[in-house]
């Protein structure tokens, strides 16, 4: 498998970079401790197959974006609830670290930079699509 395949628009390098980063400042949480084991027990055909989900959804929150639907709108919040959902193969979110990972995709360049690779805007609708889901979901 490409590393292109494994780790979407990340080098092998960047990967074990941002791997290691995460590990200090998250390593004692029970989220990375988690994902750690989730992602050791999936293998590498997992990662892979989790990873070409995700890149998959990414394109339907894009289009979605492109012919110009809201964050708010259901169509988007459908495939945002699927993102949280998502994450799940990795370990369990909660609304507060969704709202973090939200505000980390316009305020870490190298996420930012990522998520603008695949369309100018992406980051920050990416960003107004979760928070609002996160705000929705909590007043359930």
């Amino acid at each position: 498998m490409q590393d292109q395949q494994l780790y979407g628009n990340f080098s092998k390098e960047e990967m074990d970079k941002y791997t290691e980063e995460a590990k200090q400042k998250w390593g004692k949480t029970d989220a990375f401790k988690q994902s750690q084991e989730r992602v050791q027990k999936m293998g590498r055909a997992g990662l892979a197959k989790v990873m070409k989900e995700a890149s998959e959804l990414t394109q339907e929150i894009t289009a979605a974006m492109t012919i110009g639907r809201s964050p708010k709108s259901a169509e988007v919040q459908e495939l945002i609830a699927r993102h949280y959902d998502g994450l799940r193969a990795f370990y369990e979110p909660n609304l507060k670290m969704y709202r973090g990972m939200a505000k980390m995709y316009v305020d870490d360049p190298r996420f930012k930079s990522n998520y603008e690779n695949i369309a100018v805007g992406l980051a920050e609708f990416m960003k107004d699509a979760m928070i609002y889901f996160a705000d929705t979901q909590e007043k359930k």
